[in-house]
């Protein structure tokens, strides 16, 4: 029985001192259990943590275990920092060879960077991108340190993948890259499922915020036309507006309703009539805007904006009324919109020209007129509507 219990006795030592942070202490463990790679990594640690050369030990948990990308891995490393290239590659590569995972994808991505070896780099930072989870942004950026080719590095290291393009998309916003964004959100968009809407929504932000209507509208109408968004594709030559029914809840982006939370300010949709109801405490800034929705319009073709309503204790002059901007530069279309006040139902129009840049800003604004008090009630909308005259 002793004898039977001297061996795992052992290893449960060797265990214990691998679990040192000495180098002389797991050394100890390493000789009470010789055939133990794991142990000989730890050791590796431990020596290169020290300053002291682990090479032998690396060596050794490769032979014990040639399956062992980590120690691979870590050989080709040490090989490349020793200046002998082609044993550094060499162990690289067949780390990548024994194990499938990210990391000895990732560290061959590296060691063709730190060459200079394009040739070589591109088709292992895409198989990095293609099985890599959680923060893949040192990828993107180890791309764009080896060119600032935006289709280069689209072409040769994206994979189709919507977990990579989301956060590609996420990565070149943040970089202000955005004319090198429009590929990968087009191809996201073909890709996405319900967890993509935010990133493609927050990209068509930024280029409407940039003026560039086309690609936002393209990447709009293919998330509508895959039903990811519930309304129909935009056609800006007849009627470009978005939901002027209210029939759902706004999504605060893109070519949809925009709600803005306002002090004061109460916006909600009514079901059943459907409407939407804005009501005004008199505590609202002196000068807002609660609603708004970016529109695509056929630059110098003539709109009409129509629209029903209907207010609660608001003055004739109640200084509430629909605007039409240049969504460029910002320029009021529609100078002689009327102010909102009716205590029933009215249907009212407003006309403007397209401006040449294709994009307007439909805002509901609010401001206090002189020698009045800020309003203090409620307006109901429904059935709004932009076409082409």
């Amino acid at each position: 029985m002793a004898c039977l219990s001297y061996w795992p006795l052992r290893q449960a030592w060797a265990d214990h001192l691998a679990h040192s942070t000495g180098a002389d202490t797991i050394a100890q463990g390493a000789r009470l259990s010789p055939g133990d790679a794991d142990i000989r990594l730890k050791l590796a640690s431990a020596q290169q943590a020290a300053g002291a050369d682990d090479t032998q030990a690396l060596e050794a948990a490769a032979a014990l275990d040639p399956l062992n990308a980590d120690a691979l891995t870590r050989l080709g490393l040490d090989a490349e920092m020793h200046g002998n290239l082609p044993t550094a590659e060499r162990r690289l590569l067949e780390a990548a060879d024994v194990s499938r995972q990210f990391a000895p994808r990732w560290a061959l991505a590296n060691y063709y960077f730190r060459r200079g070896d394009q040739v070589h780099f591109w088709p292992w930072a895409q198989e990095a991108l293609t099985i890599g989870h959680g923060d893949l942004n040192p990828v993107f950026w180890l791309c764009w340190n080896m060119s600032q080719d935006a289709g280069l590095i689209f072409a040769r290291a994206i994979p189709e993948r919507a977990l990579v393009l989301n956060q590609y998309l996420g990565f070149l916003l943040a970089e202000d890259r955005l004319p090198a964004s429009v590929q990968p959100a087009a191809k996201l968009a073909a890709l996405a499922t319900p967890e993509d809407q935010k990133a493609l929504l927050d990209w068509c932000n930024r280029e409407l915020d940039a003026g560039a209507v086309a690609p936002a509208l393209q990447i709009w109408n293919t998330l509508c036309a895959r039903r990811l968004l519930p309304y129909a594709p935009i056609d800006r030559d007849r009627a470009p507006l978005t939901d002027g029914g209210f029939r759902s809840a706004p999504l605060g982006g893109g070519f949809a309703w925009r709600l803005t939370q306002l002090q004061g300010v109460t916006l909600g949709r009514n079901r059943s009539p459907q409407y939407l109801w804005v009501s005004f405490s008199g505590d609202q800034p002196e000068n807002c805007v609660p609603l708004v929705q970016f529109v695509p319009v056929t630059p110098g073709a003539a709109y009409s904006l129509s629209y029903d309503y209907q207010t609660s204790e608001l003055p004739a002059a109640s200084g509430l009324r629909w605007s039409v901007f240049d969504g460029r530069t910002e320029t009021d279309l529609a100078n002689g919109s009327p102010w909102l006040s009716s205590p029933d139902w009215k249907h009212a129009e407003v006309r403007f020209a397209a401006p040449a840049g294709g994009l307007v800003r439909l805002a509901l604004s609010s401001q206090r007129l002189a020698g009045a008090v800020r309003i203090d009630g409620t307006l109901e909308l429904r059935d709004v509507s932009m076409e082409r005259r």
